[in-house]
């Protein structure tokens, strides 16, 4: 089944869509709700390996840490105007992979730090040069024995990889086996015409995934239906981590436990397939 956990930074974040607080209080009541694991959303890799350890002294894993923040705060974008830009991003990523080793996290994100592709006359102009960075994240993750998980993400964000099919064309020409999706059911909802479809479409190369409801708020407070969704990314054989990235409203124990009410419930049919 299913392990669960949810994105959280311990930054005051440009980025709504994610837990914050101190760790010492937030990490203890992920564990003592029932929780798996804790997704880290943050600016310096250094920090990652304090967190993890906070993290696994109360048996929770980090299935993923996050790298968005990045882009937000600090302009660092891997298809960025200038070269000192795309430079200054690609070290980033290669800090956060040997962080992701050090600590045992399950991968690196590439989302919102891919960029938005705008400073390009083509879409295809500007994934080239995604593509070249990729591959050295590539080679550092191979070497590193961490994933990278490349998110779609909505049109609205970015014009680059906003559906599965793009993702899976693009992880294709990458042709790197440490290189996974990562799927998000609040961008698949803008993005995806039968959200299950997609998911199904993936197949083995989701490998890690994110949950919000059609409003980007937890779980059960919008009309997605995570029955069937979790029934579609359960058809994949994947068994990794179901990650909630949300806004927290009213919240955070309130969201925690909703989430954790939602999924489970969602799941309840999934345990005798």
């Amino acid at each position: 089944m299913f392990k669960l956990s949810i994105v959280y930074t311990p930054l005051k974040a440009k980025f709504e869509a994610v837990a914050t607080g101190a760790p010492e209080v937030v990490i203890p009541l992920l564990a003592e709700l029932g929780y798996n694991g804790v997704e880290f959303s943050l600016l310096d890799p250094s920090e990652l390996l304090r967190l993890a350890s906070i993290a696994h002294d109360y048996g929770l894993q980090v299935p993923a840490v996050g790298t968005g923040l990045n882009y937000l705060h600090l302009g660092l974008d891997l298809t960025g105007p200038d070269e000192e830009t795309r430079r200054r991003a690609l070290e980033r990523i290669l800090d956060f992979i040997a962080g992701a080793y050090r600590s045992e996290a399950g991968g690196v994100i590439i989302g919102l730090i891919r960029g938005r592709g705008e400073h390009y006359s083509t879409v295809e102009e500007a994934l080239k040069v995604l593509e070249n960075q990729l591959q050295a994240v590539c080679k550092s993750a191979s070497e590193h024995g961490v994933r990278v998980f490349l998110e779609p993400l909505n049109r609205y964000e970015t014009r680059l990889i906003n559906t599965v099919s793009e993702g899976l064309d693009f992880i294709g020409r990458l042709d790197c086996g440490s290189v996974y999706l990562l799927l998000d059911t609040f961008h698949m909802n803008i993005e995806e015409p039968v959200i299950e479809d997609s998911i199904r479409a993936a197949g083995d190369r989701i490998g890690h995934f994110h949950v919000a409801d059609s409003n980007r708020y937890a779980p059960g407070m919008g009309h997605l239906d995570f029955s069937s969704i979790l029934a579609a990314l359960h058809d994949t054989g994947y068994r990794g981590f179901v990650s909630a990235e949300v806004i927290v409203k009213p919240d955070f124990e309130a969201v925690a436990k909703l989430t954790l009410n939602t999924l489970r419930v969602a799941m309840r049919g999934l345990q005798n397939l």
